[in-house]
């Protein structure tokens, strides 16, 4: 009996030392349906810091996707992120106050825009691209105004981070 259990623990041990070797091969297979932004002024000033003139208060901040020509706000309906029901919520990395976006689009189309409203005064507009129009889908582009900010086939690694200025 103790001559099974040894040989299940060493073919157990080995299997997990059988995955991913390189990084790259692992984070390829981490699908990830968040994103953090840096938002900053034309100052180069974090507007996430709350300390910062004319910051934004990342609890008022709201995510809309726009379907059939009408803006809908993203919200949480249960789930695990009881904290964080509108999807955004401040996250500190390497130093840095940023805003953590996460959301589940349900829809059937491949692009679909969306802005993130900051405040009352301030909005960014982005294109988000899936892999799938179908489930399971996964982002994999997001671009502002044409320009990319992020793609998967030029950086594949996660976490997805992107900068924003205000102007």
């Amino acid at each position: 009996m103790k001559k099974n259990k040894l040989l299940f623990y060493l073919a157990l041990i080995l299997v997990s030392f059988t995955g991913c070797i390189d990084r790259r091969d692992c984070c390829d297979m981490v699908i990830s349906q968040e994103f953090y932004v840096n938002l900053q002024n034309s100052e180069a000033n974090n507007l996430l810091d709350p300390q910062t003139e004319g910051a934004v208060d990342i609890s008022k901040t709201r995510l809309f996707l726009i379907e059939n020509g009408e803006a809908k706000m993203y919200r949480v309906e249960g789930g695990e992120i009881l904290d964080n029901p509108f999807g955004i919520a401040p996250v500190e990395i390497n130093g840095i106050l940023r805003a953590q976006i996460q959301f589940l689009y349900n829809g059937n189309k491949k692009e679909i825009e969306g802005f993130i409203q900051w405040s009352q005064v301030l909005a960014d507009t982005l294109s988000f691209s899936f892999n799938s129009a179908e489930n399971p889908r996964h982002l994999t582009k997001i671009t502002q105004n044409g320009k990319t900010l992020w793609d998967k086939e030029i950086d594949p690694l996660y976490p997805v981070t992107i900068e924003l200025i205000q102007k």
